[in-house]
């Protein structure tokens, strides 16, 4: 069982993905969400998947299906539920006693009961902070009685080849020795890559990956058309474009959603980079997020994709300089989803799907670093 995972909180599998592209094999996911259980298991047919809230769960019933022993298995992971952590949620409707802000007990119910060599647990970067600290020297204090050795720290994805700007909180834990977290592989900073700012990165990371590079290749779209199971109109352009493409015949999920009028006369009027700021008073809306109705740029890496990607009030998710908002395909590819990941349901429930879920390649290099440990 050297190389077999467990992905509870798994969602569509953002994690899973990470550590399959790693070499680890997936022999079961647990989450409530149907929809993003029916995506899993069309991408991992041979893991069973659980849907259920986890409190449901016994763990020692799971090990018994599973017929593991305790020890045998090499890796749980999870990202737990963030709302209850999360800036995007008023703070007023934060508080420590939220249901979801306990989660992280019965995930390690679970690593009790199985004792797997390796954990990892995902989460929103105030989980280390929130609260005094609270919830991370709880988790600290409950892997370290049970043996482990533990690490934590908050990581970019940008700065691991994601093309996009989004920083998520990683415990890693191991019951042999400390796991240190990976270094960074692209530069931190895009707009000034020769900036005195950068003394702390050495001189062979690569640039980092920016929205041209992860979707110049997929073929240009109107608002409410889709590109479905039809052919590359071009050989890809670069290695980002490459590795995703792997050995993908057919792109899927490349659909772009109906806009309204307003929505539409909006974009046409916002060259690349321009968002709300920039529109005339009569189309401009009364109150607005800070790059909502923005086009993205395409020299840079994308804003934080959240599960309202679908509607460009919510952010900078209109194309760069197609007058739509990015499509579902477009949307996995700065996420960092193989272009061989499929996604099912509707175009919101497929957005959420993405939006909530952790970059596959920030996951795989979180893998990469416990193979070195093996």
């Amino acid at each position: 069982m050297d190389n077999k995972i467990i992905d509870l909180f798994s969602g569509a599998g953002g994690l899973t993905t990470g550590f399959h592209l790693a070499g680890f094999e997936s022999l079961c996911a647990i989450d409530q969400n149907k929809k993003a259980l029916q995506t899993y298991h069309h991408n991992y047919p041979n893991a069973k998947v659980i849907c259920d809230d986890i409190r449901n769960i016994k763990p020692s019933d799971l090990r018994s299906l599973l017929n593991l022993k305790i020890g045998e298995l090499a890796v749980i992971i999870g990202g737990t539920p963030c709302q209850g952590f999360s800036r995007n949620v008023p703070a007023e409707y934060r508080y420590l006693e939220d249901p979801r802000n306990q989660l992280y007990q019965n995930f390690l119910e679970f690593i009790e009961e199985f004792r797997p060599r390796y954990v990892v647990i995902e989460n929103v970067p105030e989980v280390l902070r929130a609260y005094q600290g609270k919830v991370k020297y709880e988790i600290f204090g409950k892997l370290e009685k049970l043996g482990y050795r533990v690490n934590a720290k908050s990581l970019n994805a940008s700065h691991y080849g994601v093309p996009q700007i989004r920083s998520r909180a990683f415990f890693i834990a191991s019951l042999e020795h400390l796991l240190q977290f990976p270094e960074p592989t692209h530069s931190k900073d895009y707009q000034h890559k020769n900036d005195q700012q950068l003394e702390l990165f050495s001189d062979y990371l690569s640039p980092i990956t920016t929205v041209r590079e992860a979707i110049g290749d997929l073929p240009p779209l109107e608002a409410g058309q889709s590109y479905e199971l039809g052919d590359y109109p071009e050989p890809y352009q670069n290695h980002y474009q490459k590795i995703l493409r792997h050995k993908n015949k057919k792109i899927t999920n490349h659909i772009a959603r109906q806009l309204s009028s307003i929505q539409l006369a909006r974009v046409r009027l916002l060259k690349e980079g321009q968002d709300a700021r920039n529109l005339p008073a009569d189309l401009a809306p009364k109150k607005y997020y800070s790059g909502a109705y923005g086009r993205l740029f395409w020299e840079q890496p994308a804003k934080t994709i959240t599960r309202w990607v679908f509607h460009p009030g919510s952010g900078r998710f209109f194309h760069p300089s197609q007058d739509r908002v990015i499509s579902i395909r477009e949307a996995a590819r700065l996420h960092s989803y193989p272009d061989t990941f499929h996604f099912l349901g509707t175009y919101t429930e497929m957005a959420s799907q993405i939006g909530e879920s952790v970059p596959p390649l920030l996951a795989r290099v979180i893998a990469e670093a416990i193979l070195r440990a093996f």
